[in-house]
């Protein structure tokens, strides 16, 4: 029996900033998701679907704890945690509130790519 895979789909609509934080020297889990997903909301193909999204990234050297920040264009902001979240689980919850938020205002979802994991 195979495992079975799971696509992602990934748009930046509705997304106003996101702000992700990490040390490289941390030896605890949750900075290969951040730099995991930076590598997929940064591709040209996802950029694509909101040019205006504004990626930041900051690369702190004092063992902190990594964040994944997103801020909506509602002004919303949620912060996620990967060292108690996985990824997967954090990619869904701003896909979802991202769904939500398009559908209460009309608008139709654009994904910019679907991912395989």
């Amino acid at each position: 029996m195979s495992a079975r895979r799971r696509s992602m789909k990934i748009t930046l609509q509705g997304i106003k900033q996101i702000n992700l934080s990490f040390c490289p020297f941390d030896r605890y889990a949750g900075t290969g998701e951040v730099r995991q997903y930076y590598n997929r909301v940064s591709s040209p193909v996802v950029k694509k679907s909101n040019p205006e999204c504004q990626i930041n990234i900051k690369v702190l050297h004092d063992n902190s704890q990594p964040i994944i920040n997103v801020l909506f264009t509602d002004s919303e902001e949620r912060t996620y945690y990967p060292r108690i979240m996985t990824l997967s689980n954090i990619m869904r919850d701003i896909d979802t509130v991202t769904r939500r938020k398009l559908s209460e205002q009309g608008t139709p979802v654009n994904y910019g790519v679907e991912y395989r994991y």
